[in-house]
C-alpha cells in the first residue's frame, strides 16, 4: 500500500504561500496605510527635528508596530493552511488586543537596532587600527543575530499566548538558542523570498543606460513601495510562523498541543482533538475545574492558562448574577 509522504516544513511553507498568497496581499494592503503614515512621520522628524537618518528614520518601527500585530495574527493562520473567514475583523481584533504590547515591543526592537547598528559601525571603523576590534565586531554580529531571532519569536508569542510581557521575552530569548536551527531555516526562507521579490530592482538599476536617471529613480521608489505594501510583510511573517509556531507550542504548552475543554453544549460529545472555545457563549465551569490549572486552552484566539480562564469566567458569572 502506498503511503503519502509527510511533507517537510519547507514544502508546507511553499504550499501555504501558494494557497494563501492572495489573502496575504490583502493583509499587506491593510497594513500598508499605517506603515506609510509611520514612514512619513519618521521622515518628517528626520527632516525637521533630528536630521540623522540612521537614528530618526527607523522610528517608523515603533509607530507601525501596533498595526503589525494584525499581520502576525493572520500570518499564523496562513502558516497552518487556514483561510480567514473574517480577515478584517481578525486583523483589527489583534491590533486592539495586542497593540500596546506591540508598541512596547517596537520600542525594544528600535533600541536593539540602535545597539546593533552603532556597535558594528564603530568596530568596523576601529578594526583598521587594531585587529582586536574584529573580534568585538564578530561578537556584535552574534548579538545582532540574537536580537533578530528574539524578534522572530516575540511578536508571534504575543498574539498566540496570554502571557506577561516579561514572560514573552524570556521565552523568546530561550527560543533564540533552543530553536536555533529553525531560526536559521526561517532566515534562509525569507532571504530566498526577498531575493526573488527584489530581483526587478537590479533590472531597474541597470536600465539607467537606457532611461534617464530621474525615471530610474521613480521606478525604484515605486517598486520598493509596492513591495512593502503588497509583497513583503505577511509572507515573511508566515515563514517565521511556519517554523517557530509548532516549536512554540512545545515550549509553552509542554505537550505540543492545546488542551481540550468541553463547553456546556459539548458535554455529551466525544472530541478527538482540541476544542477551540473562542466562539462559545458559555463554558462548562465544572469541566474547566477538572484539569491542571497550568495547562493551556484556546480562548478568544489565544492560548490561555486554564486557571486564568476559570478566574475570568467566575468573575463574569458573578457580575451577571
Amino acid at each position: 500500500m502506498n503511503q503519502e509522504r509527510k511533507k517537510l516544513g519547507f514544502e508546507l511553507m511553499l504550499d501555504n504561500l501558494k494557497t494563501n498568497f492572495g489573502w496575504m496581499m490583502v493583509t499587506n494592503l491593510i497594513f500598508a496605510l499605517p506603515l506609510l503614515i509611520s514612514i512619513l512621520v519618521a521622515y518628517m522628524l528626520c527632516v525637521y527635528v533630528l536630521p540623522i537618518v540612521p537614528i530618526t528614520l527607523p522610528l517608523a518601527i515603533i509607530f507601525a508596530s501596533p498595526f503589525y500585530s494584525g499581520v502576525v495574527a493572520l500570518s499564523r493562520e496562513f502558516s497552518q493552511g487556514k483561510k480567514p473567514d473574517k480577515l478584517f475583523r481578525t486583523y483589527f481584533d489583534a491590533v486592539k488586543e495586542n497593540g500596546l504590547k506591540f508598541l512596547l515591543g517596537g520600542f525594544l526592537c528600535y533600541m536593539a537596532y540602535l545597539v546593533c547598528y552603532f556597535s558594528v559601525a564603530v568596530y568596523i571603523s576601529l578594526a583598521a587600527e587594531n585587529w582586536f576590534f574584529y573580534l568585538l565586531m564578530f561578537i556584535s554580529i552574534l548579538i545582532c543575530f540574537f536580537f533578530l531571532f528574539l524578534f522572530y519569536a516575540a511578536p508571534l508569542m504575543t498574539v498566540s499566548f496570554d502571557l506577561k510581557l516579561k514572560d514573552i521575552y524570556k521565552n523568546s530569548a530561550l527560543m533564540t538558542f533552543g530553536e536555533l536551527k529553525y531560526n536559521f531555516f526561517a532566515t534562509f526562507s525569507i532571504l530566498a523570498y526577498l531575493a526573488v521579490v527584489l530581483m526587478p530592482i537590479i533590472v531597474i538599476f541597470y536600465s539607467s543606460s537606457v532611461f534617464p536617471a530621474i525615471i530610474v529613480k521613480v521606478l525604484l521608489v515605486v517598486y520598493i513601495a509596492l513591495s512593502l505594501s503588497l509583497l513583503i510583510p505577511a509572507p515573511c511573517a508566515m515563514m517565521i510562523s511556519n517554523y517557530l509556531y509548532p516549536r512554540m507550542l512545545d515550549v509553552i504548552a509542554d505537550d505540543g498541543a492545546p488542551v481540550e475543554v468541553k463547553t456546556s453544549s459539548d458535554r455529551a460529545k466525544t472530541v478527538s482533538e482540541p476544542v477551540d472555545v473562542s466562539n462559545e457563549p458559555e463554558i462548562d465551569l465544572e469541566e474547566l475545574r477538572k484539569g491542571d490549572g497550568e495547562e493551556y486552552i484556546f480562548y478568544q484566539g489565544k492560548m490561555i492558562k486554564r486557571k486564568t480562564l476559570l478566574e475570568k469566567m467566575e468573575v463574569k458569572n458573578n457580575e451577571e448574577s
